[in-house]
């Protein structure tokens, strides 16, 4: 064995699919004479040898098929479905197929082993095709796990890899142009990856990550078949003599690759019934959510709507007995009523409606809203009216929106009419998941004890509850008063 089929043994000690292999051992099928002379034993064992051999063949050729069809096949389904983690694994796939195929050119008939090999154009495309192959299927293991994991470390040892792979490209080529070998680079670079890959399936299987069994089986089959290669190929500089040691011994390394592609195939269509699974299920809880709010709107408009305009009714009915009775004043005031609860009626109709607007799931324009409501109620009674509201973009149901809601703009609406205060401030800020609102202001304050239980305090008791939230109200005699909820962040 040479120096350089030495090397080559290191350098397909590449996990997780990372194929260094300059070239499958070159497959020559020998003559058979079954009526030679010598002993009958020997005449058995050279028929056993060529039927291994033409089984070996059959099986090169079958790997490359198995390889070429999956692709044609992942680029269908990623034509159809858009998912990304596809298209990288179909690139990786197409790229080992080529980097095979380019490597043993008699098998494939398109040329002669050792003039191809040894060419120069052999010598600049395999190694950066390979290491191609790796970024894709680093970038497909990227994809893979990141719709149903946030793991940091792994994440992070894959993006290393990533970044490895890049930079190991580019000292391949600034090597090649000054003419200077690469072997000693991929040696080490090979060596970084098996310790990789054994790290990242101590990971999936420590932390049990989705779909453990099929990718640590489909990791591990590489490995093997790869680290069987290399014995074999350590036999062979032994002087060992077996057909699968000195001819064929990069079948184990297919072998490997070919169940590593079986067992991904089924941790990828295992990730897709869940994922299907939970987009009914996801499809169940939206169309409950819209029954509830429907539930939610149809109790509105018969709660307080339909209160109002019963009493608009009966007042309206009032107002007309008195004027036929001719007493003016008091239909003046039956009649201010009217509008009084009328503007109220518009205003509740107006935040329902609002509520409910898919394009209102904002709650930076929920916040935006109150803000102009704060300010128009203040403005009235001279009150100074600060906010500082520190959030990022994200969305809430719409009957958490609309409760939500309707209990700062009660908190607002009580300190206003109630606290004789000339500040007071709104603030809003997450913290630990948690969206934390507080609404102060420096008034007279009271005794939360002693007070009467009115004044909308109930009403927003029971939408904190109806939220889930943690509320809390702080106020003393003279020192103003301090409302805040804490409501559970739920993007």
């Amino acid at each position: 064995m040479t120096d350089n089929n030495i090397r080559l043994a290191i350098q397909i000690l590449r996990h997780g699919n990372s194929l260094n292999i300059m070239k499958p051992w070159p497959i020559e099928m020998k003559s058979v004479f079954l009526f030679q002379s010598g002993p009958d034993q020997g005449q058995h064992y050279k028929f056993n040898e060529v039927i291994m051999e033409r089984m070996i063949y059959f099986f090169y050729i079958f790997f490359q098929g198995i390889i070429l069809f999956q692709f044609t096949v992942f680029v269908y389904l990623y034509y159809i479905s858009k998912r990304r983690e596809l298209i990288f694994y179909s690139a990786f796939l197409f790229l080992i197929a080529l980097n095979f195929f380019i490597a043993d050119p008699s098998t494939f008939g398109w040329g002669d082993d050792e003039t191809v090999l040894n060419s120069n154009w052999f010598k600049l495309v395999n190694t950066p095709i390979v290491i191609v192959a790796n970024v894709f299927y680093v970038l497909f293991l990227i994809e893979f796990y990141s719709s149903i994991t946030k793991h940091k470390l792994l994440f992070k040892i894959l993006n290393l890899e990533l970044k490895g792979l890049i930079l190991a490209l580019i000292i391949f080529f600034t090597l090649f142009a000054f003419g200077i070998t690469s072997d000693l680079l991929f040696n080490i670079l090979n060596f970084i990856g098996i310790i990789i890959g054994v790290w990242l399936m101590i990971i999936i299987i420590k932390e049990k990550l989705p779909y453990t069994k099929p990718m640590v089986l489909g990791f591990a089959s590489n490995l093997i078949g790869t680290l069987l290669t290399v014995f074999m190929l350590i036999l062979l500089s032994q002087g060992v003599k077996h057909l699968l040691v000195s001819d064929y011994p990069f079948v184990f390394v297919k072998l490997g690759v070919l169940l590593e592609i079986l067992f991904f195939n089924i941790a990828i269509f295992k990730k897709w019934n869940y994922q299907e699974k939970q987009l009914v299920l996801q499809q169940a809880e939206k169309k409950l959510a819209i029954e509830k709010v429907r539930n939610q709107i149809s109790s509105q408009l018969h709660d307080d709507i339909g209160s109002t305009l019963s009493g608009v009714s009966m007042y309206s009915h009032l107002a007309n007995s008195l004027l036929e009775k001719g007493d003016h004043g008091e239909a003046k005031k039956s009649l201010h009523i009217i509008q009084k609860s009328t503007n109220e009626m518009v205003e509740k109709l107006g935040d329902l409606v609002w509520s409910v607007n898919p394009k209102q799931d904002s709650l930076q324009l929920l916040f935006e809203r109150l803000e102009q409501y704060g300010l128009d109620m203040c403005r009235a009674k001279h009150i100074d009216f600060k906010t500082s509201i520190l959030i990022s973009h994200f969305n809430l149901p719409a009957e958490n929106r609309y409760q939500l809601y309707l209990f700062c703009k009660e908190a607002i609406n009580n300190a206003v009419k109630y606290s004789d205060a000339n500040l007071l401030e709104l603030t809003v800020k997450e913290n630990n998941q948690l969206l934390e609102i507080t609404i102060g202001d420096n008034g007279k304050g009271f005794d939360f004890e002693s007070v009467k239980r009115g004044n909308g305090l109930d009403n927003m008791q029971k939408r904190a509850s109806e939220l889930g939230a943690d509320f809390n109200i702080h106020s003393k005699p003279g020192e103003g008063s301090l409302i805040s909820l804490k409501v559970k962040i739920t993007q």
